[in-house]
């Protein structure tokens, strides 16, 4: 999957950051800045879980009041339809 460097979502745009190993929280994936218009990944995971992240904060961004483990059930899912459909570049 192309992980764009930047995205509309809701008429605002937020630049997306693949950050270096070691910047993040140990337990933390990603997170959406929505001050900053930023969604951040930790580059250290597999392509699959940065994939699978990056459709989590998208979802959180669309809708921020998802209950986490739904969103988290439905990121995974999505994900995987789009890469077994061969959807993602």
């Amino acid at each position: 999957m192309k992980i764009p460097k930047t995205l509309k979502i809701g008429g605002h745009t937020y630049k997306v950051i693949l950050e270096k190993p070691g910047k993040m929280k140990p337990d933390e994936l990603g997170y959406t800045d929505r001050k900053k218009n930023e969604i951040v990944l930790d580059s250290s995971f597999p392509h699959d879980q940065i994939g699978a992240t990056f459709f989590h904060e998208l979802l959180h961004t669309i809708n921020n009041e998802l209950n986490h483990t739904l969103l988290d059930s439905f990121a995974e899912q999505l994900y995987q339809v789009f890469s077994d459909n061969k959807l993602l570049k």
